[in-house]
């Protein structure tokens, strides 16, 4: 039986642990870890000493920390594991072909897009990106597909916090839910350069059996070659490829689109 209870410890191990993954590939010091996770330097210390010895962390010559091998070994497991990801992955490698640009497969985990999982285009010039990455439900086109399809007092949760503006071309407050009914109503997202310049993406949300946005799928590419018409042009198959996914997770009967 759960006690209600809130362990302050665990919580601070994931708040440390989570900002070592936001410091990427570079790491972060003892003391940037401690301001970032809001504790003194001595406190940072012991933690991270109890997450090396678990291998939880890792520290390179320079004394900076990193995500370590029991993370990796975890995800792995959680990924090979994960029904979502296992039914979309067909649906993945078919909308690279179909399309020639790199597709992503996310989860939403608070207000961000989790991608666990990609597939590469081809072409030489192609996007940069990593599972694990995180990015705000606001600006992507995975993101929106999801949010749309919240609940109201989650939407306006959202909303109401603080939404970086990561490009000129980021919408928030009544553009934002304008933009989010239009998604509503035509089952895909856009993100036109909202969260990287010179970055287009269309996406489509994933449910599961209770009708609940449990992810999302997109289509990446460089704008210069991957126009609106592009999204739109491609967005009938894969409302198709998205209720297929949604079908085998058991929400209703496969069909083109999400809409009930």
């Amino acid at each position: 039986m759960r006690s209600g209870r809130k362990s302050s410890s665990v919580d601070k191990a994931f708040e440390i642990v989570a900002a070592v993954s936001e410091a990427g590939r570079s790491g972060i010091t003892l003391g940037a870890l401690a301001a970032r996770a809001g504790v003194a330097v001595s406190t940072a210390h012991r933690y991270v000493t109890s997450l090396l010895e678990l291998r939880v962390l890792d520290r390179d010559a320079a004394g900076c920390y990193r995500l370590g091998v029991t993370l990796i070994m975890l995800a792995g497991q959680y990924l090979d594991e994960d029904g979502l990801r296992a039914v979309a992955q067909p649906y993945l490698a078919e909308l690279v072909e179909l399309s020639g640009e790199t597709v992503h497969l996310g989860i939403p985990v608070g207000h961000q897009i989790v991608y666990i999982d990609k597939v590469e285009s081809a072409k030489s010039v192609r996007l940069v990106s990593r599972i694990g990455n995180r990015a705000p439900l606001h600006c992507t086109a995975m993101g929106k597909a999801v949010l749309a399809l919240l609940d109201t007092p989650t939407i306006e949760e959202v909303l109401s916090g603080h939404l970086d503006l990561r490009t000129p071309h980021t919408l928030t407050g009544d553009d934002l839910l304008t933009e989010l009914e239009l998604i509503r109503r035509q089952g895909f997202a856009i993100d036109d350069e909202e969260n990287e310049e010179g970055v287009r993406c269309v996406g489509l949300p994933i449910r599961n059996s209770a009708g609940q946005p449990v992810g999302a799928f997109s289509v990446s590419a460089p704008a210069g070659r991957f126009s609106i018409d592009d999204c739109h042009r491609l967005a009938p198959r894969a409302l198709t490829m998205a209720a297929d996914i949604s079908h085998r997770l058991g929400y209703g009967p496969a069909k083109n689109g999400l809409r009930p």
